[in-house]
């Protein structure tokens, strides 16, 4: 009965989301009432967007024609200084980013960061909206929390999902189009490490060919703008970015890795390494034999999505918003050709577990430790199109324990 869930309908998942939807907007709504009151600060002087802070002080930087010091922390902490009360906000992203960055400091601080949380968020909603294709797209987003963790962040996950959803959704129709698209990843280029590797194996070459060259013109386009010691500041800074992975002072809790999950449980970062590095080849097998396979162009794109995720040792809390993408692949697929068993739970848990880390974040609870969600839940989602996969070629072998043969939708 729980692996089916029949009572789980269209009309009632609905209704559900819509009520959690309700209470996340309300809730949302009187937190940026009490920044309103405070001035744009929160508990312990949290900024109001203070992710976002990075991206306006390094726009301040260039636009001063200083944009190598960006990648020095004591000056990109003087430009963060007028409004950042407490410690430092770290820019440890590669010089392409900066082309996005640089336009942000012509406006006011707050009126950047709104201008840029309702641009990115708009084009987040088209992408689920595209895939989803119903009214109830927009219900399904304000009830997932990740969109309010990102925004509150001021983070830049709305637009990398925007990029691989809409990369990975058209390569099929459009491959050079999908391959400069994918190509923007270059701005956090760590979350799409696997990309490349689905795009081999499935021998896409135009849009790999196009990926590397819209890359490549993004970093020398960089080098053009900020010159060369901009890039050669980038790399030697480089390092802090893996020190501040490695001793937790993002804080391993707000970290969704393998790594950040084995250095939670005790491990030296060393056998962390190690024990990710395992996770992320388990991945990759799994990611290559999955693609040999002949599954659903969803299926297909959300395994290459899941692996980007679990591949990577830094994927933060606002990095999970990437998994709206498999969420709504598989549902409109699943509400074509039928649920297949443990889908719904799968897709409740994976649904529901960042509410686990919103609501101790949101109320900055102290005696609450968020709980990272981020790994199981991958792994959960990757066990079930494999589990799927595996049972519909048993059933179309005629093997004992297939389940019975459905229709494959291709969705392009």
């Amino acid at each position: 009965m729980l692996k089916d869930m029949p009572w789980l309908t269209a009309q009632r998942a609905r209704l559900y989301a819509s009520g959690i939807a309700l209470v996340l907007v309300l809730t949302q709504a009187r937190s940026l009432l009490l920044f309103y009151r405070a001035g744009g600060y929160g508990a312990k002087d949290f900024l109001l967007g203070s992710d976002f802070l990075t991206f306006w002080a390094a726009s301040l930087q260039i636009l001063a024609g200083h944009a190598a010091e960006v990648y020095v922390p004591e000056l990109h902490l003087l430009a963060e200084r007028p409004y950042l009360r407490d410690g430092y906000e770290a820019f440890f992203y590669p010089p392409p980013m900066l082309i996005l960055c640089l336009p942000l400091a012509l406006a006011p601080y707050f009126v950047s960061f709104f201008v840029f949380i309702g641009v990115t968020a708009s084009s987040f909603a088209v992408v689920i909206w595209r895939i989803l294709r119903t009214p109830w797209a927009l219900v399904a987003i304000l009830a997932y929390a990740p969109v309010y963790l990102n925004a509150v962040a001021g983070q830049n996950a709305f637009l990398t999902v925007s990029i691989l959803g809409c990369g990975l959704g058209i390569m099929n129709r459009r491959p050079r189009l999908a391959g400069v698209i994918l190509g923007l990843m270059v701005i956090k280029p760590h979350l799409a490490l696997a990309v490349p590797i689905a795009l081999i194996v499935t021998g896409r070459w135009r849009t790999l060919i196009w990926a590397g060259i819209s890359s490549t013109s993004l970093v020398v386009l960089s080098g053009l703008l900020f010159g060369l010691d901009t890039w050669l500041k980038f790399l030697d800074v480089s390092h802090s970015a893996g020190q501040a992975l490695e001793n937790g002072e993002v804080g391993f809790s707000l970290l969704q890795s393998v790594f950040a999950a084995a250095r939670m449980l005790g491990a030296g970062a060393g056998t962390a390494y190690v024990i990710h590095g395992l996770a992320a080849l388990g991945m990759v097998c799994v990611l290559i034999w999955m693609l040999r396979q002949k599954i659903s162009a969803a299926a297909e794109r959300s395994i290459i999505v899941l692996a980007c995720l679990l591949v990577t040792p830094f994927s933060l809390f606002y990095d999970m918003l990437i998994l709206a993408l498999p969420l709504a692949w598989m549902l409109r697929e699943w509400l074509k050709v039928g649920f297949p068993a443990w889908s719904k739970m799968v897709l409740g848990v994976t649904f529901l577990a960042p509410m686990v880390f919103y609501l101790p974040v949101l109320y900055q609870l102290s005696a609450v430790q968020p709980l990272p969600f981020g790994a199981p839940v991958i792994i959960l989602f990757c066990w079930l199109l494999v589990r799927e996969n595996t049972q519909t070629r048993r059933a179309a072998h005629g093997e004992p324990g297939g389940s019975a043969v459905r229709a494959r939708s291709t969705l392009t």
